[in-house]
């Protein structure tokens, strides 16, 4: 994907950083990768290459058929499926419809675009989102880690659920239903190292419970990780699989899991949120299976939206590699997999409305995990370049913007011949090529726009009438 060119004129430092841009670029266009022009669009750029690099149809189409149990290629191969919602989840285009009236010509019809899309097998929606995770995770290797382990030596790796929202009624037996239709669920996993989600769980029914894909998750589990997850989640098949693959974990504890304490509960200071306590507790599961693990306390300072003034956090961590308050300082960072779900949401269109379909909907969240994480290597990329004072500033959405809002002037300015160099790049040579393009980047134009915490609101509303004209209002105000 590429980005229009920008005709706009401006300040004398933003020349400047397009300046060393078009100059890295004009280098570029010497060996025909790309011509000099598309340096006014490097974020663009960089996400197409990436793609180019990662992505090619041959590794596409072989994955599928490997994954593949019960759909074949014919005419409709699995690339070109990918190549169109794809720009349904950049926001390129608005649905599936249009993007296959203004991309590239297929010789199929829209039906079988559409059954082709309802019919791909969950495996390979993991499959993909599994690949991703692995092949863009090499590019990290060659740049500095972006941030420390919070307990060193551990990787952690959060694990969450996410349920996508109900999408319109177009098949025949939900019509008659005004009640959402969910086309079904997924567990993601989130690297920290990296910030990339390297592995999902697609579930097509969207009442399966969290807790009964245990079996689906340990296969993942390496020793030496550092799986932090919410209370859903605590449950002795997890916490004990963990434990058997010499893994660790933070896990909330959730009110059904039962505790039998095995020592006095021990202050151990106070944290950001309130005060913190530990004692040794005993883990026990329905078929009489038993754990012993540590129980972190923490009384908060102000209470939580739901009321609660306590979290129980459970871990096997030593007490020599983490202290108490360390493992309540890592549970704080579970917000960070839950803003990743808010940006597949705002950002990019991970859910698509228009697709009812169980398969087709986890279709599109799976590629939109996919540009999330490509978009994440952009961001590492910047931050390499620019130094920490990057790193948690840059704001995915105005990436994700200047993508969408682009492409098609890029798509037609670079004939499409030009991005092949990008498939045989090994992974060093596109990492230091990222890392230069990044270098002419102007990061400013893409950091967030923090806010200041919420007041509370102290005005009584009035409900007069249906509505009001403003114009009035404020005539009325000025007196």
């Amino acid at each position: 994907m590429c980005l229009v060119l920008y005709a706009e004129e401006h300040g004398g430092e933003q020349r400047g950083q397009e300046d060393l841009a078009l100059g890295c670029q004009s280098r570029m266009a010497e060996g025909g990768i790309v011509p000099p022009h598309s340096a006014k669009a490097p974020i663009s750029l960089m996400l197409r290459a990436t793609l180019e690099h990662a992505f090619t149809p041959d590794k596409l189409n072989e994955l599928f058929g490997r994954v593949a149990q019960q759909q074949y290629t014919r005419q409709l191969t699995f690339d070109s499926i990918v190549g169109l919602l794809l720009a349904v989840v950049l926001r390129v285009q608005p649905s599936v419809h249009a993007a296959y009236r203004h991309g590239p010509v297929l010789n199929t019809s829209i039906t079988a675009v559409y059954a082709k899309l309802n019919g791909v097998e969950p495996a390979v929606t993991e499959a993909l989102v599994h690949y991703s995770g692995t092949t863009l995770q090499r590019l990290f290797t060659f740049w500095p880690v972006r941030r420390p382990d919070p307990v060193p030596g551990l990787r952690l790796r959060t694990l969450d659920g996410n349920f996508l929202a109900g999408t319109e009624h177009r098949l025949a037996p939900l019509r008659d239903s005004g009640a959402a239709a969910l086309p079904g669920m997924s567990l993601v996993v989130r690297d920290d190292r990296t910030g990339l989600l390297t592995d999902l769980v697609a579930c097509e029914d969207a009442y399966t419970s969290e807790k009964s894909l245990f079996e689906r998750v340990l296969p993942w589990v390496q020793a030496d990780d550092l799986w932090l997850t919410d209370r859903g989640f605590c449950t002795l098949d997890y916490l004990a699989g963990f434990a058997e693959r010499q893994a660790f974990f933070v896990v909330r504890h959730h009110a059904g899991t039962d505790l039998e304490p095995m020592g006095p509960l021990q202050a151990r200071g106070r944290n950001a949120s309130g005060r913190v306590s530990e004692q040794r507790v005993r883990v026990r599961g329905i078929r009489g299976q038993a754990l012993v693990c540590r129980c972190v306390l923490i009384r908060l300072d102000q209470p939580l939206r739901d009321g609660t003034t306590e979290i129980r956090l459970l871990s096997n961590v030593p007490p020599a590699r983490a202290s108490a308050r360390t493992l309540a300082e890592v549970y704080r960072q579970r917000w960070a997999i839950e803003h990743s779900f808010q940006d597949l949401t705002e950002a990019l269109q991970c859910e698509v409305a228009t697709l009812a379909y169980p398969r087709a909907a986890l279709l599109a969240f799976a590629l939109a995990v996919v540009a999330y994480n490509v978009l994440q290597v952009i961001q590492g990329a910047l931050a390499h370049a620019h130094g920490p004072k990057v790193d948690g500033v840059l704001s995915l959405y105005h990436l994700a913007l200047d993508v969408a809002s682009g492409t098609h002037g890029q798509n037609i300015a670079v004939p499409p011949e030009q991005w092949q160099v990008f498939q045989e790049m090994p992974a060093e040579a596109l990492a230091q090529w990222l890392a230069e393009m990044a270098t002419g980047t102007r990061w400013q134009r893409y950091r967030k726009s923090p806010r200041g915490p919420k007041k509370p609101v102290t005005i009584k509303r009035t409900y007069r009438g249906a509505h009001r004209s403003t114009a009035r209002v404020l005539i009325e105000q000025k007196g």
